[in-house]
């Protein structure tokens, strides 16, 4: 027998009106109480009941979060950015959007045909925690789907994304530029494509300064603040022999890193330089501020769902992958040698 929102509410001590947010993809809720409404909902047999159906004259766009852990995906100053970005273009397009959560740990069958009955003329699949095997899961929906922030080789969508290869060369570019030797690279324990194009983008930028890419100075990080944070500890505790530089995958992780020098004595930016990626809040809030390359996540949103209206004009044209530039913003946590 199945439960009501108000039974599920109870289960886990939370308002019925936290219950509806969720199932409305309403913003506010953390990622932890939405994880724990959807979960809970799923175990007890909990159905919300349908939305009414869109007008007539309502152009639909359907945004899907794909949730692979949420560790990277997450409610931050970027995603919400880019989710702006989004919804202003579908406002601009006379689209209205419908935003969506798929759970890699939850029943696939059932949320792929939730997310089959959505009444929309296009896709917009958040693709930054996917892996090649998972976009099979989307190969057979009967409306066109634009890949946003995710890109392989193989994949037969159009594909919206930062240039990570460009933004990670520059990053590490300017650490050489300022005229540090050993230059290390803080990368996310966690794989992802994005993450893997800047690495490509810092080794490439080692090579072509003449610095062999042969050295210690690569620490694997959790892209979490806590985690990432308890991690460099961990490195540090181990007595490694350091760069006097570091790019890291993104800001969160340069953030975590920096405190954990901190708390081991280091002095940054005169003993540690660090350099991030994205241009988060906090980078201006950091002390010493954070030097980072800007990612324009409003226009990197507003571009998918460009692209979005013009494959669902004319779904016979040709793939692109689209690239969107970084921009350095230099700070207070790279020193400059002289």
């Amino acid at each position: 027998m199945e439960i009501s929102a108000k039974e599920l509410a109870q289960l886990i001590n939370v308002s019925p009106a936290t219950v509806s947010m969720v199932f409305n993809n309403k913003p506010g809720i953390s990622e932890a109480t939405r994880d724990l409404v959807l979960t809970t909902a799923a175990k007890y047999g909990y159905t919300p009941k349908s939305a009414p159906p869109a007008s007539a004259s309502s152009r639909v766009i359907q945004l899907i979060n794909y949730k692979k852990h949420g560790k990277i995906a997450a409610d931050t100053p970027f995603f919400s950015q880019l989710t702006e970005g989004i919804t202003q273009e579908c406002r601009r397009q006379n689209c209205v959007l419908h935003i969506s959560y798929f759970y890699e740990n939850m029943d696939i069958s059932a949320q792929l045909t939730s997310l089959k009955e959505v009444d929309c003329i296009g896709i917009l699949l958040l693709a930054t925690e996917m892996q090649r095997e998972d976009f099979k899961k989307f190969r057979d929906f009967p409306v066109p789907i634009v890949v946003l922030d995710c890109y392989y080789d193989e994949l037969k969508y159009d594909c919206v994304l930062i240039n990570n290869i460009q933004g990670a060369f520059n990053a590490t570019s300017h650490l050489i530029k300022c005229g540090h030797k050993k230059i290390g690279y803080l990368r996310s324990n966690l794989e992802i494509s994005n993450f893997a194009e800047r690495a490509d983008g810092y080794y490439k930028a080692l090579r072509t300064n003449g610095i062999s890419t042969s050295h210690p100075y690569v620490h694997a990080i959790s892209p979490t603040a806590e985690e990432g944070y308890q991690d460099m500890l961990t490195v540090l505790d181990a007595d490694p022999e350091l760069a006097d530089a570091y790019f890291a995958d993104n800001d969160i992780i340069a953030a975590a890193a920096m405190k954990a020098f901190r708390e081991r004595g280091f002095r940054l930016p005169e003993d540690i330089s660090i350099i991030g990626f994205d241009d988060m809040p906090l980078c201006d809030m950091m002390v010493p501020s954070l030097s980072t390359m800007r990612v324009r996540k409003q226009e990197l949103g507003a571009a998918a769902i460009a692209r979005l209206m013009d494959r669902i004009a004319d779904n016979k044209k040709e793939y692109l992958k689209i690239s969107m530039s970084t921009q350095l913003i230099k700070r207070e946590s790279v020193s400059v040698l002289t």
